[in-house]
């Protein structure tokens, strides 16, 4: 992404229209754009890359290439990469296309075009992908830009690709092209390797893996094809409001975000949880107690699962473990990459604790006119006024602490994530370190279910901190249901003070999954808006009432502070850079134990 961003994420309303010009264009409602084929160097480049994105959709068998891109990813393929590789072999097919049908298209690329003139200048050259689509684009407006010699072959093999073939024979060459220079590049940088075109030259590329594509991805079975397509529908709903009617006859959705599925295709629905999440730690007995306690009101129907995460229990979904896995490496990656930065900041925060731990631990001894004798002061009985010859030992009665960290794991943190996980294995690892038991959890929403994804336990050991690290990002968030559960173990705790540390952005969003449409003509609620925070307020309050000290640490846009404010009260703080949140943590702790 180039140029300045910052416009964007301030700005629903913009990206709202971006989004929906694509569906327009495509006509394919519940089809979701990848943030990868957008662009937010400007509004009008933004504009433009949306219609293109829409346009490929439409003039192109869609379900083909996205099988495809989901066969490379299995296969660890970058989805950047590939995205980006398709946008430029595809782009000049349905680009006459789309103009010739809708000839208003031709104003938005000439600005489009020339926002990307004055910026290709400031793109960060080192991002092989940026220079390759600028460079696309400036020589088709007949400029040709000056590049390195690796994006002059790339760019000549593209070129090279005849667009009027059948699609499978330039998906083949798309592959051959990744294959030979995409792989080593990504390989180059996580060794920190200077790649240069003669090591690329004498790179082994296997093009025969192209053909499991074919055979395993295009002739799947029926009915589990029916099962995804119904989930990839409904989720995508849940990641964007006002897209329009669903063009789906199983799913209707309603003005008030509720998705109604029969109860046949529901249940195949739900059976799937375990095989997106992993298998849940607790047994059928306890979920049941925990969903006839909490699952009432405003989250009637609502459904939790506990797990540990796909990574460390049962789970048979082999493109889930490796997105999993390579989020997890991503994670660990970007902390490695300043590491001497974050350790001292481990180690900041666990003398702070400690140095606070140790002085309100303190024993404070105070003189009296009863307790125990002290010796030296003996002599002032019946030789001075004061009498005060007795002393008492007065012990700190605050008994001791637990934590628990709950970590919003919705889709709006994922320009985030990498940065979330990195604080809350600061914090965790800080706190072990001093003996205080915490708890680290991610919670999200899919479909009906609120997913609590358990990092580590409060007595697990050091070593399980690094499992925060498997933090990622997607779907909603029912952020009610998630304190409520989450808040059930930490009662439990036989620590005198409780706290729970909550971070998120303020705005609890969910759908609602419906099995019986009769329900909608009295009123069936999706989890969103003042119902939402409401909701999520109320169970700050009663979670405050049983003794849970709440603090709210909120990471969104300014426009959603009042509903923060109205969610956790005064025990919220506010911070714009998300690698804060360990020293904010460390400053909450510290006017906690003091008071």
């Amino acid at each position: 992404m180039s140029g300045n961003t910052n416009w964007i994420y301030n700005n629903y309303e913009f990206e709202n229209r971006v989004n929906n010009l694509a569906w327009t264009v495509s006509g394919m409602y519940d089809e979701d754009i990848d943030s990868s084929e957008k662009d937010y160097s400007s509004k009008d480049v933004s504009l433009y890359f949306g219609i293109i994105a829409g346009a490929r959709r439409k003039y192109l068998d869609w379900d083909i290439i996205k099988k495809y891109i989901m066969s490379r990813i299995k296969k660890s393929y970058d989805k950047d990469i590939l995205y980006t590789l398709i946008e430029l072999v595809l782009n000049s097919v349905v680009e006459d296309k789309v103009i010739n049908e809708r000839p208003g298209v031709e104003e938005i690329r000439s600005k489009a075009y020339k926002d990307v003139l004055v910026n290709y200048s400031k793109i960060h050259k080192e991002d092989i992908l940026q220079t390759l689509r600028y460079t696309f684009i400036l020589q088709a407006m007949n400029r040709h830009p000056a590049v390195d010699g690796l994006t002059r072959r790339i760019m000549k093999d593209i070129k090279a690709i005849d667009c009027n073939d059948d699609l499978m024979n330039i998906l083949k060459r798309l592959d051959e092209i990744y294959l030979t220079y995409f792989e080593f590049i990504i390989n180059s940088q996580r060794e920190n390797l200077q790649g240069n075109e003669q090591d690329i030259k004498n790179v082994n590329v296997d093009f025969d893996t192209f053909s499991d594509f074919m055979y395993e991805e295009l002739y799947m079975d029926e009915e589990i094809e029916t099962i995804e397509s119904e989930i990839n529908n409904i989720s995508n709903t849940m990641l964007v409001e006002n897209l329009g009617e669903m063009g789906s006859g199983d799913l209707e959705k309603s003005q008030n975000r509720v998705i109604y599925v029969d109860e046949v295709m529901a249940q195949k629905i739900y059976d799937k949880v375990e095989y997106y999440y992993g298998k849940t730690f607790l047994s059928e007995s306890e979920i049941r107690k925990i969903e006839t306690k909490h699952c009432r009101d405003v989250h009637e129907g609502c459904r939790v699962h506990f797990t540990d995460g796909v990574l460390r229990s049962e789970c048979n979904n082999a493109f889930q473990l490796k997105y999993v896995t390579r989020q997890k490496e991503n994670n660990l990656y970007k902390y490695r990459d300043n590491i001497k930065l974050h350790k001292r900041s481990i180690n900041k925060l666990k003398e702070n604790i400690s140095r606070i731990l140790i002085e309100e631990s303190a024993i404070d001894r105070i003189y009296s006119d009863g307790g125990t004798i002290c010796a030296n002061r003996a002599w002032r009985v019946g030789r001075s006024n004061n009498t005060k010859v007795f002393y008492k030992d007065i012990r700190n009665e605050k008994g001791k602490y637990v934590i628990d960290i709950l970590l919003d794991a919705s889709g709006s943190q994922s320009r985030n994530q990498f940065n979330v996980a990195i604080q809350a294995y600061i914090i965790a690892t800080a706190l072990t370190s001093v003996g205080i038991p915490n708890r680290v959890m991610g919670y999200l929403s899919f479909l009906d279910y609120t997913i609590l994804k358990r990092y580590r336990d409060y007595n697990d050991n050091i070593n399980s901190c690094e499992n925060i690290f498997e933090y990622f990002a997607a779907g909603n968030n029912r952020d009610g249901l998630a304190i409520k559960a989450a808040s059930d173990s930490l009662l439990e705790r036989e620590e005198e003070n409780k706290i729970l540390i909550i971070l998120s952005d303020g705005k609890p969003n969910d759908v609602k999954i419906g099995k019986d449409r009769s329900r909608s003509l009295r009123g069936e609620a999706s989890y969103k808006g003042m119902v939402a925070v409401k909701d999520t307020a109320l169970e700050v309050r009663k979670a405050r009432k049983q003794g849970i000290l709440v603090l709210g640490v909120f990471t969104g846009k300014e426009k959603d502070l009042e509903a923060e404010k109205k969610i956790y009260g005064g025990d919220f703080i506010y911070t714009k850079d998300i690698e804060r949140f360990s020293d904010i943590v460390a400053m909450y702790l510290k006017k906690i134990i003091k008071n």
